[in-house]
């Protein structure tokens, strides 16, 4: 008769010259209701095969509707959850990030099966990135969208418990905001007069806006009658990945104004793009974008980046200095030249003016110094210094 409840026994291996154990396990078919499945696994020793057979029996005990630990690896899963749970329900520059990100642990212990992954191996991956040279942050985030994955495969059933909990992924370094004074930065925009990216590197001086807002910028951005630009994408990703989107909130959507001197910048850059196009001939890859490579693609952030901080230690800015601390200068002068804080933050395209102020906070205790003395010059002009006098001071004087 067909047993009512999983079970299970060991048997030496049907082949004897073989001398070997097998366990054997019978249990509910989880697809197939009424009908029953059996697993069976070798080993060389008998005590082997039957502790293999207790676990099996116990982790149906568990989990009643009992389905076989699978061989997948960790690789195979994480492929498998990137496509059926990233891939077209988050923006194509996030979905990048995340795969980007898993190919670390796919590349180190990505031929572990699935179920029998461990917190030590997923350590070990971290260890391995540090010792690469992976920045603090990059680990973190390797282990954020690596602790989802896996915890999606706690949800679906396919491992008991999450190998990433109890594990401390490295803290990034809070990168400190280099400011450079407003005479370093006017002698770096001299001093990158003739670089050809110029516009660029104005641009972002001049507006505060990101390096991805500014690499997604478009001709038709531009309201060349109004003088305003209008931010409404964004640049990221790495070689033949990259991609833009839209801002990740309202706020990142703007509408900002440009003064006449930076109206003529872009004019310049213009007529420079199509001089290029001339000189490019037919190599010239024709788009929308103000700022390209010189065949008209998109220009590569990561060659942005390390033009720029060539031309910074030539100039003289601050050690470390990168293009996002252009963004942070710029709103520091704002500030501290008294524009507003909803202004800046409205510029900066900050979800909410807490932002702005846990950012630059640093800024406003000069300003409220420089606030105080101002309502002392305005309301205490013609005022006497000397100290209010009673009738009751006047009889006490009197006495002294």
């Amino acid at each position: 008769t067909r047993p009512r409840n999983p079970g299970g026994f060991v048997r030496q291996h049907p082949d004897t010259k073989a001398r070997r154990w097998q366990g054997i396990v019978k249990y509910p078919d989880p697809d197939k209701p009424g009908q029953w499945k059996t697993r069976s696994k070798t080993f060389e020793r008998k005590a082997e095969a039957q502790r293999w057979v207790d676990e099996t029996l116990a982790e149906h005990r568990k989990n009643p509707i009992y389905k076989p630990p699978s061989e997948e690896t960790l690789t195979a899963y994480l492929t498998r959850w990137l496509n059926d749970t990233i891939v077209g329900r988050k923006a194509d520059s996030t979905a990048l990030r995340y795969r980007l990100s898993l190919a670390h642990p796919q590349r180190l212990i990505g031929a572990i099966p699935l179920v029998k992954l461990t917190p030590r191996d997923i350590q070990s991956v971290y260890s391995t990135l540090l010792e690469e040279g992976k920045a603090p942050s990059s680990v973190k985030h390797v282990h954020v969208v690596l602790r989802a994955a896996l915890e999606d495969a706690v949800t679906w059933d396919l491992i008991p418990k999450n190998p990433t909990r109890g594990i401390k992924p490295p803290q990034p370094v809070p990168h400190d905001l280099i400011v450079p004074t407003i005479d370093q930065s006017r002698k770096f925009l001299r001093d990158v007069e003739t670089d050809r990216f110029f516009a660029l590197w104005t641009f972002i001086a001049l507006t505060g806006v990101r390096r991805g807002e500014a690499l997604a910028l478009q001709w038709s951005d531009i309201d060349w009658d109004a003088h305003t630009v209008t931010i409404q994408r964004t640049m990221s990703g790495y070689a033949s990945h990259r991609t833009t989107n839209p801002p990740k909130t309202k706020a990142g959507r703007r509408t900002i104004d440009l003064s006449d001197y930076l109206m003529k910048v872009l004019r310049d850059r213009q007529h420079q793009q199509k001089l290029e196009r001339l000189a490019r001939g037919s190599a010239w890859q024709e788009g929308p974008w103000v700022f390209t490579s010189r065949n008209g693609t998109w220009l590569s952030g990561a060659h942005v980046y390390t033009h720029f901080k060539k031309l910074a230690v030539q100039s003289g800015l601050p050690d470390g200095m990168r293009i996002h601390d252009l963004r942070h200068a710029m709103a520091t002068y704002w500030l501290a030249n008294g524009v507003p804080v909803k202004v800046v933050s409205e510029r900066l395209g900050h979800a909410n003016i807490s932002i702005t102020l846990q950012i630059y906070g640093h800024v406003l205790p000069g300003m409220q110094a420089e606030a105080a003395a101002k309502m002392d010059a305005w309301l205490m002009d013609g005022v006497t210094t000397a100290s209010p006098r009673t009738e009751k001071n006047k009889e006490m004087d009197g006495h002294s």
